[in-house]
């Protein structure tokens, strides 16, 4: 599966990079306990390093909030998805545990803190995009909670929207029933796009440790 960039993104977020990995041949299952020791492991490794009341201070958070606000979301009232894994953490809440596919997602998000999402291929319809939303554009998101889209920076395929940065939606979402995934990751334009190659990389490894299958297409895409 392949990743295109709507050329209007180019005058919106230069430089922003779009890491994409593809996983075929899944076995998604309800829990894994080495999955979940590795994810309470680095959980406590972060709320050792950092601290609730000053993520505003810490330059991987403040650059990823800009890249938030550059994709037309205010960053106070739509928390990206990677910095609400790191408050939970930090109010000592842990991380929600959901299966073995959406947990391998978080925990390479909490790690990297960049927002990232995983999308059912099985539920993917023709071209995948990355594009702005169009007026009056709404998508469900997971929890069926409705959101806006319009001017905001999404993903979508030929049937609508697949997610944002705030939440993946209802109909390509991950569960025990899907086989094959593709993963994809929010860079903002301060990070070397092979580092996030390099991520995505690690994320696909990931995925296969802990749900098999095989990982391919892994790519870095820069506005």
């Amino acid at each position: 599966m392949q990743l295109r960039l709507d050329e209007s993104l180019r005058a919106r977020i230069p430089g922003v990079t779009f890491g994409m990995v593809t996983i075929n041949g899944v076995t998604v299952r309800e829990r894994d306990e080495r999955l979940w020791d590795q994810i309470e492991t680095l959980c406590r490794r972060q709320a050792g390093e950092f601290v609730l009341e000053r993520l505003s201070e810490y330059e991987q958070i403040s650059t990823v909030r800009g890249l938030q606000k550059s994709f037309g979301f205010d960053p106070t009232r739509y928390r990206l998805s990677s910095e609400a894994l790191l408050r939970r953490v930090l109010k000592g809440q842990g991380l929600y545990q959901i299966n073995s596919a959406v947990d391998v997602n978080n925990l390479c998000s909490l790690e990297f803190l960049l927002p990232m999402c995983i999308y059912d291929l099985r539920h993917v319809k023709g071209q995948v995009w990355v594009r702005v939303g169009e007026p009056d554009e709404t998508y469900p998101g997971i929890g069926r909670q409705v959101f806006q889209a319009a001017n905001k920076v999404i993903i979508a395929d030929d049937e609508g929207i697949m997610g944002s940065t705030v939440s993946d939606s209802e109909r390509t979402k991950v569960t025990m029933e899907t086989t094959d995934i593709l993963l994809a990751i929010y860079a903002p334009a301060n990070l070397d796009p092979q580092t996030i190659q390099r991520y995505a990389v690690l994320a696909g490894e990931r995925m296969v440790e802990y749900n098999g299958g095989q990982a391919s297409d892994e790519l870095a895409l820069t506005v």
